[in-house]
């Protein structure tokens, strides 16, 4: 049901039922490690800190500063053979090969 709020999307038996498995997989790990709530929570106080140091010592300091939640790993480049390979699931559509092959 979180996922369905957190996508404005008051169906939720009916998106579970458009998503396979391994999305509703991956989507319960991702959860694990980030509620929604605690990053709404986190995002409040440390922009209500950030804005308190503001005005006690006149700095503007970034609200990240004051933040709890861990740093999102970034994800690694993909080359083009791991995207040709992601978009053979894909069903329709006009494939579009270069002229330079």
């Amino acid at each position: 049901m979180q996922l369905a709020q957190h996508f404005h999307r008051p169906d939720w038996r009916r998106m579970l039922s458009e998503m396979s498995a391994s999305e509703l997989g991956e989507w319960a790990e991702h959860f694990r490690q980030y509620s929604f709530s605690d990053t709404l929570l986190d995002a409040e106080f440390s922009t209500l800190k950030s804005l308190i140091v503001a005005l006690v010592s006149g700095e503007k300091v970034a609200a990240e500063d004051f933040s709890l939640m861990p740093v999102a790993e970034p994800e690694p480049g993909k080359d083009e053979n791991e995207l040709i390979e992601a978009a053979t699931g894909i069903l329709g559509g006009v494939r579009f090969e270069p002229e330079s092959r």
